[in-house]
């Protein structure tokens, strides 16, 4: 019997309310800031990077159109209820071709004729000025490599080649305790001693000017909503909603400009700041909550003892919030949607620790997980960085929101996160206690940290060039060395040295247009967001520019690595010990996509595969990790700074493996790529959950990468009962203690999904756990879904 997912009758009727209208919003793109850019660009030609990128942020926030809506947190991105905006400057040639434009839930197409000639005319402007064109350019140039046909390999992304994003997560307590005028009291002073003349002092000087600037603007927007509010109020029939409008605009007339004075203030605080970001550069993970319950408790506790608020209001307004976020939405180009989905990455962090070592979950942690367990979207993610002192109560509290299915919360090692950043970073162990979970997977330390990463790399790929001596079979391009022909390999160790040079060739290419990427991206430089993070107004200097005290160094990013692991274990079972196979006939099953050699797909599914705890397939795939990481080490960032390898999909399994041919491991051309980086093959892990935790701990040190990423599903049934919760929390700490970092689960049926699947309308709220993200299963693509009900399913 397939069980519906039902909306719980708990939220209020206003939050109800709201939430419908989200969901019914037509997903728009606003051409507005496309507009005003335009016209700043064209008024300011040879004027410094971040002095443009400046006024153009200053201009939106005084000129954009805004309006007021029933949620008590105002404040939009754009002029619509959902809606988005394009950032053409990193990347546009792709709207010249299309009417249609994907969003995070949902795909609009554009009609209206001055949108139209809006975007041509942005892409004219920007055609050979976007980061993308740009790399692609200096690449050809200098490397004799066109970074598209390699794409089409799907050996690596046209994500990153397009810049990435530099956001870096702001230094929240400082916002709410200082307030943006306190800031700009920081850069008078940095200003007062600048020598100009010295060797970066004109540069330090205009990264001032756009920071003040920047800073105005957003005081200027928030002023801009209080004048709304009161002209609304005085129009408001209503007296509780004129009393609320009044309380709207004297916040807003308060905040951001000055230290947050209660719990709402402070909330409408951090909305602004998101918006404010967001403007900047529209793309996932941009501002997450981060550590929202440490930073917020103070004015949660004054309120509380003031009697100003009850666990009820703080609810309310948490899921409020949560609606607000779920506003967020980017513009991505077809490719770009087919590696993100549905994914915006606002992380939220529960547990962890103070800067001495103790517990620092409180009240708000367990009144997070009621007001999602109520609320059920998919965005924030709640995360908890998991120690052995959090409490029974809150751990079974994780539990129940687990049941819900909707995929959170994904628990987070904090010792080895901690362990990472003193390796890593030389923080104070201190400061390593506060870091926190950026992006989808991996940890930083908030206000202190930029926000750079390179390309998302196939390592499937790399083994199907191995087998083809270099060339891609699909695009007849010889994109890696000529490492010999298959038939020529007599041993395994010789094929296994073939296959290392292929991958220390390519990554070396993938990383070095990354690396000149980022260096292009310096010329959109992002002075709001670097206003607030820590120590870029000491130096003068952008985030994108090195500002900040630690940078993330999130280099490449693996996926595949399972399939290529279990494909070695096959070659090596199969053909050179087993002798189960010749190699011809394994490579005439693989061209043929084991049509017609149904007995070599067989052979190569029974093969010996990671996640049994069985040290066959488990050490290839860690020798794997750990020549990936060997590798990584070559050379560092584009700021000469070291790197860390990172290990997640996020959806680039599906979106690279429909470029990726058949693999000895028994998947077949075009499939999806194993998802994560330590998760099963599906169907392949048979002998448990406390099997697959123990190889999925010891294939990839978490401490030398930058981030793991661990799926897990499992049948409603499992986790039904108290003993199924016992027995969940019980997996989760000995995956810890044997140094894994990173799990999160599904719990929906494979039943459910397929109703799903037939049955779109009766599931509109059905939230699934795809990556280091939530989304809703039915904006995803079909093979993507595919992919999800395939995932093995587990029971205790």
């Amino acid at each position: 019997m397939v069980t519906k997912v039902e909306d719980t009758p708990k939220i209020s009727e206003r939050v109800r309310l709201e939430r419908e209208e989200l969901a019914s919003a037509t997903p728009h793109i606003d051409i507005d800031r496309t507009r005003i850019q335009l016209e700043v660009y064209k008024e300011t030609e040879g004027q410094p990077s971040v002095i443009r990128r400046a006024k153009l942020f200053h201009r939106l926030c005084t000129e954009k159109p805004i309006y007021i809506d029933n949620n008590p947190i105002v404040g939009t991105l754009t002029k619509h209820k959902y809606g988005a905006y394009l950032y053409p400057e990193e990347g546009c040639r792709w709207m010249k071709k299309t009417d249609k434009f994907a969003l995070q839930r949902g795909v609009t197409t554009v009609t209206d004729e001055e949108t139209r000639r809006l975007i041509d005319e942005a892409v004219d402007y920007w055609k050979d000025r976007n980061v993308f064109n740009r790399t692609k350019t200096i690449v050809e140039e200098s490397l004799g490599v066109d970074i598209a046909a390699l794409s089409k390999a799907g050996l690596g992304t046209e994500i990153t080649p397009g810049g990435g994003v530099t956001g870096g997560v702001p230094d929240f307590p400082m916002i709410l305790n200082r307030g943006l005028n306190g800031i700009l009291e920081d850069v008078h002073d940095e200003m007062q001693d600048l020598d100009i003349g010295g060797p970066d002092g004109l540069d330090k000087w205009h990264f001032y000017q756009a920071v003040i600037l920047s800073l105005n603007g957003m005081i200027a927007l928030a002023q801009r909503y209080a004048s709304l509010a009161r002209e609304m109020a005085i129009k408001a029939s209503d007296a509780s909603r004129r009393r609320e409008l009044e309380r709207i605009a004297e916040t807003c007339e308060w905040v951001p400009a000055n230290p947050a004075r209660n719990f709402y203030e402070a909330m409408q605080s951090l909305w602004f700041i998101r918006i404010g970001i967001w403007l900047g550069s529209g793309q996932a993970l941009q501002c997450p909550p981060s550590g929202f319950t440490q930073y917020m408790y103070p004015l949660y506790r004054k309120d509380k003892a003031e009697g100003k608020l009850t666990d009820e209001d703080v609810i309310e307004l948490l899921q409020m919030y949560f609606l607000k976020i779920n506003q967020l939405a980017a513009t991505m180009p077809p490719h770009g949607f087919a590696f993100n989905q549905s994914r915006l990455g606002m992380q939220l962090r529960l547990g962890g620790v103070t800067p001495d070592g103790e517990d620092a979950t409180n009240e708000l942690d367990l009144l997070i997980l009621e007001a999602q367990c109520q609320l059920r979207m998919p965005e924030p993610l709640v995360q908890v960085l998991y120690h052995d002192r959090l409490s029974q109560e809150f751990l079974l509290k994780c539990v129940d929101l687990i049941r819900t299915g909707i995929g959170q919360p994904a628990f987070h090692n904090l010792e080895i996160a901690i362990k990472r950043h003193l390796y890593h970073h030389k923080m104070s162990l201190e400061e390593a206690r506060q870091v926190d979970i950026s992006g989808c997977v991996q940890s930083s330390l908030p206000g202190y940290t930029d926000g750079s990463w390179e390309s998302r790399f196939n390592l499937a790929k790399v083994f199907e060039l191995t087998i083809n001596n270099g060339i891609d079979p699909r695009t007849g391009i010889q994109i890696g060395p000529q490492t010999g022909a298959l038939e020529h390999f007599k041993t395994f160790d010789e094929f296994q040295k073939a296959f290392n040079e292929q991958l220390k060739t390519s990554m070396r290419l993938i990383r070095t247009i990354s690396r000149i990427a980022w260096n292009v991206t310096r010329d959109l430089p992002r002075p709001f967001n670097s206003a607030l993070v820590h120590d870029c107004i000491k130096k003068g200097r952008d985030l994108a520019d090195g500002g900040s005290r630690y940078n993330w160094a999130d280099g490449l990013c693996f996926i595949g690595g399972i399939d290529a692991a279990n494909s070695l274990t096959a070659m090596k079972n199969l053909v050179f010990e087993g002798e189960k196979c010749s190699i011809e006939q394994l490579k005439k099953a693989l061209d043929a996509n084991f049509e017609g050699c149904e007995d070599i797909e067989q052979m190569c599914l029974n093969a010996p595969k990671y996640g049994n705890d069985d040290e066959y397939g488990d050490a290839i795939a860690r020798e794997l990790y750990r020549l990936c990481d060997e590798y990584h080490q070559e050379f560092p960032d584009y700021l000469g700074r070291p790197t860390l390898p990172a290990a997640y999909s996020v959806t680039a399994h599906y979106a690279l493996g429909r470029f990726t041919g058949a693999l000895p491991n028994g998947r077949k051309a075009e499939e999806p790529l194993t998802d994560a980086s330590v998760s099963a093959q599906p169907g392949t892990d048979k002998n448990g959950p406390t099997a697959l935790v123990k190889s999925a701990a010891k294939v990839l040190d978490c401490v030398r990468y930058g981030s793991s990423h661990f799926n897990i599903k499992f049948h409603p049934s499992a986790l039904r009962d108290a003993d199924g919760a016992r027995k969940l929390l019980s997996l989760i700490k000995t995956y810890f203690d044997l140094g894994g970092y990173h799990v999160q689960f599904n719990c929906v049926s494979s039943e459910t999904l397929r109703d799903a699947q037939l049955h779109p309308e009766n599931y509109q709220n059905l939230v699934v756990r795809v990556a280091g993200f939530s989304a809703y299963f039915i904006h995803l693509d079909k093979a993507m879904q595919n992919e999800i009900i395939k995932r093995t399913e587990i029971t205790f």
